[in-house]
């Protein structure tokens, strides 16, 4: 979320792009029938931390569209929602009455409980973890809108511009610390020569430590940087066998791990990358295995594999292509995960006429 969707325009323009000119009107559909977008009532909103503000944008869906909202605040967020509400109520007071926010923790089930037992839906940002346990804590009734952990990628062919793209991919990777679902995990490069695939990386460690350089990290928490660790050690391990390789600085503000067999699967983060050689006729499989979890690709290829790769990757389930270095850039009016997101806080109402021959 950045400041920009806040704006009165920004978010004027969501609205029309969302749910078309003048939503909330009564509509002629025929003679005897209209109809309309309704809110759904009382949202529940389960945070999620790895975007600054994102819970507070969140609740301001779920004002747009009518509703009252209850939002659980996210561990380890930093009061930025809370604040942000708090502005927005100080602004228009008249908002006060749609607006709940409370600092629950996630394990004390019977409040959990209590929250969704007044809410006509409940949306969930977060892991399959969270997800499942408010599944299960949920009537099987009740709508459950789902904004689940997503996996993001770079993918690297044949092209001119390469070296550019790699310093984008780095900025990708540096800027965001990977903690977008947008962040890239992962980066094929089209080779099947372990050599090229090392100098790749080698390629692509030299502009991560530039860029790092440049904007130093946030400071990691002891449990992921012990993971980071953890992780770092079994690929040094794999090295010996030459199945993998780790490229680092000193400072170990960054790492490209090099892995010979192609997986799409979660980095730990905090600027560590995985690097791998892909072939394109296992492309399609290989992806269609994470189908539900795909979201983002930074691509880098010449114009004229453009479309034959862009077809494999909507094929496969990915939502968005972009140039390396805009991989977590959005614009107005973009869907979320492929779906217009106020259309799931509403729903449609009609009402019929009694003819004068029914009468």
């Amino acid at each position: 979320m950045t400041i920009d969707s806040l704006d009165r325009n920004a978010l004027l323009k969501k609205l029309q792009t969302e749910l078309g000119e003048n939503p909330f009107v009564w509509k002629k559909v025929n003679k005897e029938i209209e109809e309309k977008e309704h809110p759904l009532g009382v949202i529940m909103h389960i945070g999620a931390g790895n975007t600054l503000g994102l819970s507070a944008f969140s609740v301001i869906e779920g004002l747009l569209t009518g509703n009252i909202n209850i939002l659980k605040l996210p561990e380890n967020e930093g009061g930025l929602s809370s604040e942000l509400l708090m502005r927005l109520i100080q602004i228009e007071p008249s908002l006060k009455p749609y607006i709940y926010v409370l600092d629950v923790s996630s394990r004390d089930k019977e409040v959990i409980s209590q929250l969704i037992e007044a809410a006509n839906a409940v949306v969930v940002w977060g892991s399959d973890e969270a997800i499942k346990a408010i599944r299960q804590l949920a009537p099987p009734a009740l709508p459950i809108i789902e904004w689940g952990h997503r996996l993001s990628f770079a993918y690297f062919a044949e092209s001119e511009n390469n070296e550019e793209d790699l310093l984008g991919l780095a900025r990708d990777i540096c800027l965001t610390d990977q903690l977008y679902c947008s962040s890239p995990q992962c980066v094929f490069y089209e080779t099947n020569n372990p050599k090229e695939l090392d100098n790749f990386a080698a390629r692509l460690a030299k502009q991560m430590e530039a860029v790092a350089n440049q904007y130093p990290s946030a400071a990691r928490p002891m449990n992921i940087q012990a993971q980071i660790t953890w992780v770092h050690e079994l690929v040094k391990m794999e090295e010996i066998l030459e199945e993998k390789r780790l490229i680092t600085d000193e400072k170990k503000q960054f790492s490209v791990m090099v892995d010979y067999i192609a997986a799409l699967k979660a980095a730990p983060l905090f600027r560590n990358i995985w690097a791998m050689p892909i072939q394109r006729e296992q492309l399609l499989s290989l992806l269609r295995a994470h189908k539900g979890y795909l979201q983002t690709v930074g691509l880098s290829c010449n114009h004229k594999d453009f479309d034959e790769l862009s077809k494999i990757f909507y094929a496969a389930g990915i939502n968005r292509i972009t140039a390396c270095g805009s991989m977590s850039t959005n614009y107005i009016g973009e869907a979320h995960d492929g779906i217009y997101a106020l259309e799931r806080y509403i729903r449609k109402v009609n009402r019929r006429y009694r003819t004068k021959a029914e009468s």
